[in-house]
């Protein structure tokens, strides 16, 4: 699956929308189409709303709990996608469905989802979130062509200028109010959204300079993601995503964020694995 910032490409939100909507073509079997963008190979971003969307069509009454997705190879952003969805085990209150995309009769991801329904608690606890961190009306504008509505992050653009170099951590602020408010729809955008800002971050501590010295520009793929919702929310309200770069090296990168709801409620929590190469 495509990512990076040298690559980012320009996504209309009507496009995405249109991608989300999936067709049943036979009971856990859908069609769908792929977003359409500079990237000639399916955005793994698109990968994982699309997952949610259809997990939750064929267990209905059920909600995605957690998404663990790899990729294993690139599909045809220009082709259509059939999606597959074997139901694995389904109870009272989880289920467990494995989803695979093919073109063609060639698989290019797969995910395990768990979906659950809701229970009162028995014990309850989250991260907490750091006092300090400014709110959306203190941040400024982070232009994101892969995101099609309003993101913001203290210092905006200048946060990720190529001049600079700061941590491998970055705070970014996302709402989208331009669509219905469902929860479903929620937890698909929110997947999309989380996989973009991974390999940036990594690249953050470097200047373009430093990157430049290291052989020119970098190159990120995502090979693996888990998405776990622990809260409702809502897209129409700010998120916070608190994005870090945990390690890179050896040609590879594993990074995390953690979702706040801004209210400080932990709504979701998201790792990922990829590649960080010299870009051809």
């Amino acid at each position: 699956m495509a990512s990076g910032t040298e690559l980012w490409p320009g996504i209309d939100l009507a496009d995405l929308m249109d991608a989300l909507d999936i067709a049943e073509a036979a009971p856990g079997r859908f069609r769908a189409r792929n977003i359409v963008s500079r990237i000639p190979t399916t955005l793994g971003s698109q990968v994982l709303a699309q997952t949610v969307a259809a997990a939750e069509r064929t267990v209905p009454g059920f909600a995605v709990q957690s998404v663990q997705g790899v990729f294993p190879r690139g599909g045809i952003a220009a082709q259509p996608v059939s999606i597959e969805v074997e139901v694995v085990q389904s109870g009272r209150a989880l289920a467990t469905v494995a989803v695979a995309f093919r073109q063609e009769g060639r698989e290019h991801s797969r995910a395990l989802v768990m979906l659950t329904r809701d229970e009162p608690d028995f014990l309850r606890h989250h991260r907490p979130l750091p006092d300090g961190i400014p709110g959306p009306d203190a941040c400024a504008d982070l232009p994101v062509a892969m995101l099609p509505w309003e993101v913001r992050t203290y210092g905006g653009a200048d946060a990720l200028a190529l001049g600079l170099a700061g941590p491998p951590t970055l705070d970014v602020w996302m709402r989208c109010t331009k669509v219905p408010d469902e929860a479903s729809l929620s937890r698909s955008l929110l997947a999309y959204g989380t996989e973009g800002f991974l390999g940036p971050v990594a690249l953050r501590p470097y200047t373009a300079d430093a990157v430049a010295a290291l052989g020119g520009k970098g190159t990120s793929v995502m090979l693996a993601q888990n998405v776990t919702f622990h809260e409702p929310f809502s897209i129409h309200e700010w998120l916070l995503l608190r994005c870090e770069s945990v390690y890179a090296g050896r040609s590879r990168m594993h990074g995390r964020i953690h979702v706040y709801g801004q209210d400080g409620r932990l709504v979701a929590s998201v790792s990922a694995d990829g590649l960080m190469r010299v870009a051809e």
